[in-house]
């Protein structure tokens, strides 16, 4: 075989294996057109309020956590084929959360009000999970795949929602060029339903071309990682010296806790089937070491003010999260070490962080279907 013969060949060869090559999917036209009818849905959703003169400040509050389920039901059942019974039983279940959100007394001062608005989002995502894995949902290796799915879905989210930005800023640039403000017109008619389709066809295109988006999550955590060691360290060695402590400052506090949330994601999103090197391993267990100390000094703050100001439904939601936490970092820090001692196999750290998951749900479920009650009776 000639070079040249050989220089085509190794092109051919290149061409089938390269990412660069592959096609993008577009599923099918039924699928297609099921994607378009369900963008059209949450654009609608959107709208009530300008239809039905509805007030936006206390309808969107209310609904934050249901604008997206008709979207997120619709498409799962559409592509994992669950039996009718199961689609029926997570109908009605996000239709009575929808029905309760909106029937709860109290206005946004009530902090347990706000607090359920916040947990609601997360019920609704763990009933899309149930209704997108189907029976996968017991595996709690499923899970963490579907968690990973749902990184790839925020990114190409995010990049969906930059172009639609900046498409929407040429736009608007453009017509004041010629002396018109289509500012309102455009946001009503047009930025609305554009931004309603975004979440259906991000899950849409990342449903579709798995191969394309399933290593972005992992490289983005795994690079990562040794820098949020490295600031988690310094943060936690400098927090007693702050002018401001965690005991002292309420914000302080709840920031936080959002850092050590951060800890948690980053730490799964960089396990990536059997690709973790022992020094991944070495990394990730510090960084969950380094967790689970601050994790503890969360909670004492959370019981300082506890015991000094009484029980309110910030605190008590705050350390509920916080021994959530704790135990599952525990838990997963445990899994790490045997594995680092080769007395256990990876697949059970995945295990460590998938079957924390329900528990997180039901904790969701009581700060969002009994604090507003609770806390309106004492």
């Amino acid at each position: 075989m000639t070079e040249h013969a050989q220089s085509n060949e190794y092109i051919r060869n290149s061409e089938v294996d390269s990412p660069l090559t592959r096609k993008i999917s577009w599923g099918s036209p039924k699928e297609i057109w099921v994607v378009i009818g369900l963008a059209l849905l949450t654009g609608l959703i959107l709208k009530i309020p300008m239809i039905f003169g509805i007030d936006e400040d206390a309808y969107f509050p209310r609904n934050i956590g249901s604008i997206l389920l008709p979207a997120l039901l619709g498409y799962s059942f559409f592509v994992c084929k669950l039996a009718i019974k199961a689609h029926w039983t997570l109908f009605a279940v996000a239709g009575a959360l929808v029905l309760y959100s909106n029937l709860l007394p109290g206005t946004l001062d009530d902090s347990a009000l706000v607090l359920a608005y916040f947990h609601i989002p997360i019920l609704v995502w763990f009933i899309f999970a149930r209704a997108y894995l189907g029976e996968d949902w017991k595996i709690s290796t499923k899970r963490i795949d579907f968690i990973r799915f749902n990184g790839e879905v925020v990114i190409m989210g995010g990049l969906l929602g930059l172009s639609l930005l900046l498409f929407s800023a040429i736009t608007i640039a453009l017509f004041e060029l010629i002396g018109y403000h289509i500012e309102d017109i455009y946001f009503e008619k047009i930025a609305i339903w554009a931004l309603g389709s975004i979440p259906v066809l991000t899950l849409y295109l990342v449903h579709n071309n798995r191969d394309l988006t399933s290593k972005i999550s992992p490289i983005i955590a795994k690079l990562f990682t040794p820098p949020a060691f490295l600031l988690l360290l310094i943060f936690s060695i400098m927090l007693p010296q702050a002018p401001e402590t965690i005991f002292d400052d309420r914000d302080l506090l709840l920031i936080f806790n959002m850092v050590l949330l951060a800890v948690m994601a980053l730490i799964l999103f960089s396990f990536k089937n059997e690709e973790n090197s022992t020094f991944q391993l070495y990394l990730l267990f510090g960084l969950a070491a380094i967790a689970i100390i601050d994790n503890l000094l969360a909670l004492s703050a959370i019981g300082v003010r506890l015991f000094e100001f009484g029980i309110s439904a910030n605190r008590l939601a705050l350390f509920g999260l916080n021994l959530l936490m704790l135990s599952h970092l525990s838990y997963f820090g445990y899994r790490i070490i045997g594995v680092i001692r080769s007395k256990e196999e990876l697949s059970s750290v995945f295990y460590a962080m998938g079957v924390y998951l329900p528990v997180y749900g039901v904790w969701a479920a009581i700060v969002s279907l009994l604090f507003p009650l609770f806390f309106s009776l004492i």
